[in-house]
């Protein structure tokens, strides 16, 4: 598309063109007055065309006067002066002024037609070749780039294309305040329109796509049609913005979904690869009668401990998967406790003491979940307490709901108390005591999914600590 200066040329060579038609038709007249005054008034026609072509509808109404006084020095009698002798030459000049008129008028608004139609096809253009090159755009930095080059070539301007008023480069508070105007209201604003007309650029806001889009277009304003296509293609950025984001978010889903898939592949086939070994393991301990108790005890326990582990770990990777959503029912505490000290080994069951007082409510809890809660809590406080003192199990009704409180007589927990509900972290007595850092772990996530509330203390009354669990009537899972 032609520049502005560019244009400039084009309607000096015109208006050259023309003056210099006309000057040699003026000529002609004088050296062949025989040429017929019809003839010379069709000729005059052409340079008012010419003017009126390339120079606009002014140039046109000019040379149409400058034509006129030539036609009337040529051609009328007396011929060679301005005077006009006959009524009728003077009605002939006014008709030839207004033929003129019309012809330049009418030649300026084709050329118009025809200047917004090569407009037109070029913005066309360059619009389609803007789409092509967003679709193939593959970050938001090259929608911008492609983008702000296009709005250059369309504007004929300096274009700075930007997602938020921080992006662009300093300006005056009315450039400023015209930007975040646009920005807010969607609209335009700046140097040329009604609003911030002080500006030094003209601010043109995307009214299409789920994030801010804001192009600044230096100088003053162009036409209003050339802002409305302006607006177009900063719409069509604004729309490839969002396709980008969108993909993204599908990729990234896509991925992730392909990523669980995979994970829930691996566990389930450890699940299966580990679980049969293990229980075949398990049984074949406890059928094995060895002369030594202090021989095979430890290997049973230690068979138990890693099922236990295996347990623990497949149960918490199956909740951060969502695999399984918790199965809320009515349980009574007792049940829950009796499950729990049964899966236990004999050392440990022997020294729990179960307490639970009469007006203990019935709880809204996942079964096999709390069964994990509960045995934790009761291994946790058998491996941390010595052998020789006893595990205190404790229930009553707390606050419309209930709370269900382990206690042990260990040497209870210090400053990184924090660190104990961690995935493999442990406490600073953890060198007195075999494990994992898996027990608590699961303690922590499988009450946070369940509603229920964990709070961990030393005892008051001798060394110790005490887990206690905290279930509401008004527990609902979210």
């Amino acid at each position: 598309m032609p520049d502005a200066r560019t244009k400039a040329t084009e309607r000096t060579i015109s208006l050259g063109l023309a003056l210099v038609v006309t000057l040699v038709l003026g000529w002609a007249g004088i050296n062949w007055p025989n040429f017929g005054t019809a003839n010379f008034a069709l000729l005059l026609l052409v340079p008012v065309v010419i003017a009126a072509s390339g120079g606009g509808r002014m140039a046109g109404l000019g040379l149409a006067v400058l034509a006129g006084a030539v036609f009337n020095f040529v051609a009328l009698e007396p011929r060679l002066t301005f005077a006009i002798a006959k009524s009728g030459d003077l009605l002939t000049l006014g008709v030839y002024a207004l033929v003129a008129f019309v012809t330049a008028s009418v030649a300026a608004r084709l050329a118009e037609a025809g200047e917004r139609a090569r407009q037109d096809a070029a913005d066309s253009a360059i619009f389609s070749a803007m789409t092509q090159q967003l679709l193939a755009a593959g970050t938001r930095e090259q929608v911008l780039q492609v983008a702000a080059k296009a709005l250059e070539a369309s504007t004929q301007r300096g274009v700075s294309l930007v997602e938020s008023i921080g992006d662009l480069s300093r300006s005056s508070s009315q450039d400023e305040a015209a930007a975040r105007w646009a920005l807010a209201h969607s609209e335009m604003a700046g140097r040329g329109l009604p609003l911030f007309s002080d500006a030094s650029s003209v601010y043109v806001a995307a009214h299409a796509g789920r994030r801010p889009l804001l192009a600044r277009l230096e100088g003053s304003a162009p036409q209003l049609s050339r802002l409305a296509h302006a607006r177009d293609m900063i719409d069509e950025a604004a729309d490839a913005l969002d396709r980008l984001e969108l993909a993204a978010r599908i990729e990234a889903e896509t991925r992730r979904a392909e990523s669980e898939a995979m994970r829930r592949a691996i566990f389930a086939s450890i699940g299966h690869d580990l679980r049969t070994p293990m229980t075949t393991l398990r049984a074949g301990l406890e059928s094995i009668s060895y002369h030594d108790p202090k021989v095979i005890n430890p290997i049973r326990a230690d068979a138990l401990r890693l099922e236990r582990t295996l347990d623990n770990l497949l149960e918490l990777a199956r909740l951060q998967a969502n695999d399984a959503l918790p199965d809320v029912s009515s349980m009574d505490l007792t049940d829950t406790i009796d499950a729990a000290i049964g899966a236990l080994p004999q050392a440990i069951r022997d020294r729990i003491e179960v307490t639970i007082a009469e007006d203990t409510p019935l709880i809204q809890s996942d079964p096999i979940m709390l069964h994990h809660i509960v045995l934790n809590l009761l291994e946790n406080a058998g491996k941390y307490s010595p052998e020789t003192t006893s595990i205190q199990v404790l229930a009553h009704r707390l606050d419309g709901g209930a709370r269900l409180s382990v206690m042990d007589e260990g040497p209870g927990i210090g400053e990184d108390v924090a660190d104990l509900f961690g995935l493999f972290k442990r406490g600073h007595h953890s060198d007195c005591a075999p494990g994992s850092g898996v027990g608590l772990s699961v303690v922590d996530s499988f009450a946070r999914a369940l509603g229920h509330r964990v709070s961990i203390a030393n005892r008051t009354d001798k060394p110790g600590t005490i887990f206690a669990i905290d279930f509401s009537d008004r527990t609902k899972l979210g």
